[in-house]
């Protein structure tokens, strides 16, 4: 699945297992063939990604939106991570 991280001043792109943001609705766990949705991202709530060889990575965003596809979540951040 890929990630995409975009903000005004970056943009990064990653092959991961799973990606977890927080929104106001509540906690999610995205895999691959996850529903599609849009959420507006939870400010200062860490997003956690997990690479296909099991390496995680926090980030803490001010704020943003996370669209999800069946193949990919786009982050499109307000300030780079």
């Amino acid at each position: 699945m890929k990630l995409l991280i975009i903000s005004p001043e970056t943009r990064q792109e990653h092959d991961v297992a799973w990606v977890e943001i927080n929104t106001k609705a509540g906690n999610f766990i995205i895999l691959a063939e996850h529903a599609p949705m849009v959420a507006t991202l939870t400010e200062n709530q860490d997003v956690t990604f997990c690479f296909e060889d099991g390496k995680q990575e926090t980030i803490n965003p001010t704020g943003g939106t996370a669209e999800v596809t069946r193949s990919a979540v786009k982050l499109l951040l307000n300030s780079a991570p």
